[in-house]
């Protein structure tokens, strides 16, 4: 149910009607609703933490930014921060779509373009965040995630895991080096938006930092797209090798992230992964 306080906003900026409305699955900081399937989203605070003035500044950023991919542009922003409106990028999300493997390297062709162009570019507002942090954030939620990995597998299989995540994979990309580079942060499947001309979208910045430049390439999760990336971006074997290992990982420290009674098929499907490429 949409707040009539924010629904009468709303209407009264963009000239929508109340019908052409809808409020997506809510944020940890922000309620968001769409008109017109993504054309126009506007965020209102949940928590006093959502700052959307450091969102502005980010998105304002990125449009001066010579792009080769679609993205938000600001719209209406209130005195007291409260809410923010955009114009939004028109599209399904990726995560969502059952693609050809020609569709799939359009797409990823399309994203590593965008990446090699946002990889070269500098902002000094964006904070570096070392593989060192990432490391030590990964192997946080590794710990989190044992109780539910512990449901799957044995504990020689658990041996296995714990000795990669908290030994094999540090020591191997510490020694293949760290390139920090602005990064958009969270380049999954959920941020990246597909029309039906098989046009890109990217979406949230929110989290953009410097990172290592394989940071951008972990989330994706189709092997094909990640490869067609990989190739347009002109990576080299040292990054190939650090996408490599980031992949592997990220199913071990994201299957906590779900509760278990409540999200097995997840949590089945990342199990899965783990033991193919992992534990095989």
């Amino acid at each position: 149910m949409i707040p009539n306080k924010e629904l009468s906003i709303i209407c009264a900026l963009t000239g929508a009607k109340p019908d052409q409305i809808t409020r997506t699955d809510d944020g940890f900081l922000s309620r968001a609703y769409l008109i017109d399937n993504g054309r126009i989203v506007f965020k209102f605070k949940k928590e006093e933490n959502a700052d959307y003035r450091i969102e502005e500044k980010m998105l304002n950023f990125i449009g001066t930014l010579d792009i080769p991919v679609k993205v938000q542009k600001v719209g209406w922003t209130s005195p007291d921060l409260s809410y923010i409106g955009l114009y939004g990028v028109i599209g399904q999300s990726l995560e969502n779509l059952k693609l050809s493997y020609t569709e799939k390297i359009h797409i990823g062709t399309q994203l590593g373009d965008f990446l090699k162009v946002l990889h070269q570019a500098s902002w000094d507002q964006a904070q570096p965040y070392p593989v060192s942090s990432e490391i030590g954030t990964w192997q946080k939620r590794y710990r989190y995630s044992i109780p539910v990995l512990q449901k799957y597998f044995s504990p020689s299989e658990m041996k296995k895991i714990d000795d990669l995540m908290m030994e094999e994979m540090p020591s191997q990309l510490t020694l293949l080096g760290e390139t920090p580079v602005l990064s958009h942060g969270d380049l999954g499947g959920g941020n990246i938006m597909v029309d039906e001309a098989g046009n890109v979208g990217v979406i949230d910045f929110s989290e953009m930092l410097y990172l290592d430049e394989a940071a951008d390439f972990m989330d994706t999760r189709d092997e094909d797209i990640c490869r067609a990336m990989l190739d347009a971006y002109g990576a080299g074997g040292n990054l190939r090798r650090k996408v490599f290992i980031r992949r592997l990982i990220r199913p071990v420290f994201v299957i906590g992230t779900y509760a278990f009674d409540e999200r097995k098929k997840e949590t089945d499907l990342l199990a899965e992964q783990i033991r193919k490429t992992i534990l095989s």
